[in-house]
């Protein structure tokens, strides 16, 4: 995109680290520490962007960090950082729509989340030879989603002809809820985490969620890293960024597991289309341009 770009963390960046900067982009600010520093930044005259991707005001008790974000005051500090952005942009329409009353006079622009073809080359779509295998991951924040669908994740680890795992949930909490299931804990490493999804040659990845705000506002990048690994989603309907192609929608898990079994779907077929539209739409060079829009039209 032609500009120099400088990678900061909250916790260690000092007012000098962002002297000769003139545009500073935020990741989903929230605290108190992040607030100082984005007043900081608009006290030193620097034009700032606010990359906002979680709807942080709408986590459930479940989540680990619902009580910290629930809180009136870490509420408030993202609300006022938004009051410092000279231009905000969300993951999804539904974040937008909800945080728009926040920012009044403020513009923003939704960009999803993109293909790399350059980091993410397409996989080998793996054929169903023996067994078919399903994938989940995710974090804690999200154990109330795949609980909705114990029962059956379960019944598939006791089916001779299914494989599951799961990745992200840490191994004890697994031997409770999901003894006879393949488990690994989360690879913090983007590349790292990228090799394991593109190794495991899922036939399936498994997305429940639950139908809340938070939720609602979820990203595509579980379908895109499906579609890269030759897998495809399965998700419930209703969840915005999943009605695309490349994802089977559900209204009852169950009835779709059941065709999953009886191999009543075209999977290759399902992949092509997905991967044609990752083509056609979400290429990150397409979305990029967005961005850079956005950077020479600040004011």
């Amino acid at each position: 995109m032609g500009h120099d770009i400088r990678y900061l963390a909250i916790e260690s960046a000092k007012w000098y680290d962002l002297m000769d900067v003139d545009v500073v982009v935020a990741k989903s600010p929230n605290g108190m520490a992040y607030f100082e520093m984005l007043r900081e930044c608009k006290r030193m005259g620097k034009k700032i962007i606010i990359d906002h991707d979680d709807n942080l005001h709408e986590t459930t008790r479940t989540n680990p960090a619902h009580l910290g974000l629930s809180h009136e005051a870490m509420r408030k500090t993202v609300e006022d950082c938004f009051g410092f952005a000279n231009h905000i942009i969300y993951s999804t329409h539904a974040l937008q729509k909800y945080y728009m009353p926040y920012h009044e006079g403020i513009a923003s622009t939704v960009i999803n989340n993109g293909w790399n073809p350059i980091i993410q080359p397409f996989m080998p779509v793996p054929k169903i030879e023996d067994k078919i295998r399903f994938i989940w991951r995710g974090s804690m924040h999200h154990l109330d989603d795949i609980g909705s669908i114990a029962g059956y994740i379960n019944d598939l680890a006791e089916d001779e002809s299914c494989d599951v795992a799961m990745l992200g949930i840490q191994d004890f909490i697994m031997a409770h809820l999901f003894p006879k299931v393949k488990t690994k804990e989360w690879n913090s490493s983007l590349f790292g985490y990228f090799e394991t999804l593109n190794n495991s040659q899922c036939h399936y990845g498994l997305f429940p969620l639950l139908k809340n705000d938070f939720n609602f506002a979820k990203s595509n990048i579980f379908a895109i890293e499906m579609l890269v690994a030759g897998g495809v989603t399965i998700a419930p309907k209703g969840i915005p960024e999943y009605n695309i192609p490349g994802v089977i929608k559900y209204d009852k898990f169950g009835d779709v597991m059941e065709a999953v079994k009886n191999k009543d779907f075209d999977r290759e077929a399902i992949v092509k289309e997905g991967r044609e539209y990752l083509n056609d739409v979400l290429r990150v060079d397409k979305q990029n341009k967005k961005r850079e829009l956005i950077l020479n039209n600040l004011n």
